[in-house]
Order: C-alpha cells, then structure tokens, then sequence
C-alpha cells in the first residue's frame, strides 16, 4: 500500500506511471481457473516445477487478495478514487508495480522462499475520514493476508482429519502447506513498524504532517535495507522463519509437509 498525502496541481510520478491496460473483471476468476488447473495437474504428475507454479500463482491470488482489501477499506472511508484507479477490479495488473510488486517478491521467494511484501495501491489520505480509517485502510491489507492463512491452515488441518491425503494428493497438499507458510512470513514482514510496510502505514495517520517528506524519501530505501537485512545478516532470515514456522505450527500446519513442500518449492536446488 503506499499513500498519496494530498490532491498536488498533478498526480505523483509513481501513479501516473500506473496507467496501462483497462481492468478486466475476468482476469481475477481467470488466475483462479489456472491455480485449480495447476493443482489438477499436480495430483497427477507431482513435480517440483509444478509445485513451484502452483505456489507462486496462489501467491499472486493472495497478493491481490491483500491489495483489494487495501482499497476496499479505503473507499468505505472516503477515498472513492480507488474505484477509478481499478483497485476493486482484482485485477493483479492493477497492483503491480515492477520493482515493489515482481522483482523484490521473485527474488524473495527465489532466495528465501519468503513471502515479501507486493503489490502497490496508491490510496489517498487527504479524501479517508480521519486518521482511524487511514489506519484502517493500512491493517486491511494483513488482515486479508491472515484470513487467507487462517482458510488454508483450517482446510489443510480439515484434510488431514479426514484420512483423506491419498498418494496422488500428498504433493498438493504439501504445496498448499508451502503457500500458507509464505501468508505466515507475508503476515509477520507486513506488520513490521518500518516505512513502507503496513505496520508503519498504520502508525503513519498519527504522526506529526511535518515527517511525511522526510518519511516518503526513506520508504524505498527502508524496504531495500529490509531486504539486505533479511539474506545477508547472518541469523536474520533464520529468526523470520522459525517465526513463521511456530505460527504455522501454532495454527495447525504440519510441518512435514512444510518441509516436503518447501523442498519441492525449491526444485533447482540439489537434495
């Protein structure tokens, strides 16, 4: 999510360069018949590059999931440019942003098998009710991240009760496994008090006008820090996961699975 303090004599840079294709309402319902396609094919031919597709295509739905929730609070609080802007569409072309919504996200999830923060609504904070719907508008976005874990880890704790995790079933369910642990680390990062995460966005609302300048100038770099901090201090990226991990594990998760699906997630590297 990132905010637009004020209605300026032109749009900031970083939305004008959001214009591209109209929003389709298929496209949403279109990624969803390719995630269920993706997870046909891998009952019956359970192949870590299947794995992998699955995952990151349930990822992207989770990711658009966390953005409209961004923008649907925001219009109910006043901010109706949203709607014009195609937030509401679901459509994942309406949130992207290369930098913040592919690269960072791929090269986390590569590297790390973590679920980086993606994704971009520009909402804007001058035409929301107040700095509690702001602060709305900011925790919408983990709130759907979290529903999204809490529906996967319900079904897969579900499945497993029923006896019903056959051998054609095991790699599907060792990928949805995968998928909800990265709504774990998503949940955990997003909640992070740090500019240009939703922790801070919902901090941000009740913090002197005079920061915002300085604040919007340290936003990039804060998320490039974070990264680095994450893969190249040592015991970082360990303690982000253990983390997650005892979430997932709190919530029902198996965490053999995790591991089956995480190493299948992780096809290319050797065993």
């Amino acid at each position: 999510m990132k905010d637009v303090a004020g209605p300026p004599p032109q749009e900031p840079p970083e939305v004008a360069a959001r214009a591209g294709p109209v929003a389709s309402p298929l496209a949403g319902p279109g990624i969803v018949v390719v995630w269920i396609s993706l997870g046909a094919a891998l009952v019956r031919f359970p192949r870590g590059l299947l794995v992998f597709a699955f995952v990151m295509v349930g990822w992207i739905l989770s990711v658009m999931a966390h953005e409209f929730s961004h923008a649907a609070v925001a219009w109910l609080g006043g901010d109706r440019t949203v709607a014009e802007k195609g937030y509401l569409s679901f459509d994942p072309r309406r949130y992207g942003d290369l930098g913040v919504s592919l690269v960072i996200p791929l090269i986390a999830l590569a590297m790390g098998g973590i679920g980086f923060p993606g994704g971009a609504v520009y909402l804007r904070n001058d035409l929301m009710r107040g700095p509690l719907w702001r602060a709305a508008a900011a925790l919408a976005g983990p709130a759907a991240t979290l529903v999204v874990l809490l529906v996967l880890a319900r079904g897969l704790s579900s499945w497993q009760a029923g006896g019903v995790v056959g051998q054609g079933s095991t790699a599907l369910f060792a990928a949805l496994t995968m998928l909800a642990f990265l709504q774990a680390t998503a949940l955990i990062l997003n909640l992070l008090p740090i500019p240009g995460l939703d922790g801070f966005g919902a901090i941000r609302p009740f913090l002197p006008a005079r920061l915002m300048p300085q604040l919007r100038k340290v936003e990039g770099l804060a998320m490039v820090a974070l990264l680095l901090l994450i893969f190249w201090v040592p015991g970082a990226s360990g303690l982000l996961l253990r983390t997650a991990a005892s979430l997932s594990a709190t919530l029902g998760l198996d965490l053999g699975a995790l591991q089956a699906g995480w190493a299948a997630f992780h096809f290319w590297r050797p065993a």
